[in-house]
C-alpha cells in the first residue's frame, strides 16, 4: 500500500494547525478588543456578542456548551496527535453537534475519517468546511479545504484509501 498520500495527509494536518488555528486566534482575540461590550472568541474565529453571559442573572447552560465544543475540539486533536483517530472522531462530532459551524471540527474529523478507511465521509466533512468558510467571506481558507480534499480524492484514486 502506497503512503504518499496518508503522509502527506498528516503533513497538511500538522501545518494546518499552526496556519488554520493559531491565526484565528490571534485576530479573534483583537477584534474582540477593539469592540465594547462582553465578547466570547470561538476558535472558528467570531467575536460573537455575550452580553448575556456577562450579566449576573446568565444561565450556566449556555456558557457550558460554548466552553465544552471547544473541549472536545481540544481532546479530539490530542487523540490525533496519539494517532487514536477513532478517538478523535467523537470528539469532533460532539463539537459539532455544540457547534455545527465550528470549522476546525469539520476539517480535522475529515481527515480523521479518511485515515481510518472512510475517505468519502471525510471529503464530506471537508466540503461542508468550504462551504462555512465560504460563507464568511473566508475564501483563500475554503480553497485550503478544497485542496485536501482533492488530495484525498486522489488517494482513493491510487488505492491509499
Amino acid at each position: 500500500m502506497k503512503s504518499g498520500i496518508k503522509k502527506r495527509v498528516y503533513l497538511i494536518l500538522s501545518l494546518c494547525s499552526v496556519a488554520i488555528v493559531c491565526p484565528t486566534i490571534i485576530d479573534s482575540k483583537a477584534k474582540a478588543q477593539q469592540q465594547s461590550g462582553c465578547y466570547i472568541v470561538a476558535l472558528s474565529g467570531q467575536a460573537r456578542d455575550s452580553k448575556v453571559l456577562c450579566s449576573p442573572n446568565t444561565g450556566k447552560k449556555k456558557l457550558i456548551s460554548m466552553v465544552s465544543a471547544e473541549e472536545f475540539f481540544d481532546n479530539g486533536r490530542e487523540f490525533d496527535i496519539k494517532g487514536q483517530h477513532q478517538e478523535a472522531i467523537i470528539e469532533y462530532t460532539q463539537a459539532i453537534q455544540l457547534d455545527p459551524n465550528y470549522v476546525e471540527a469539520y476539517f480535522y474529523r475529515g481527515n480523521a475519517l479518511a485515515l481510518e478507511g472512510q475517505p468519502q465521509e471525510g471529503i464530506e466533512d471537508l466540503q461542508k468546511a468550504a462551504s462555512i468558510c465560504e460563507s464568511r467571506g473566508q475564501s483563500e481558507w475554503a480553497a485550503v479545504m478544497r485542496q485536501h480534499e482533492e488530495m484525498i480524492r486522489e488517494g482513493i484514486e491510487d488505492g491509499e484509501f
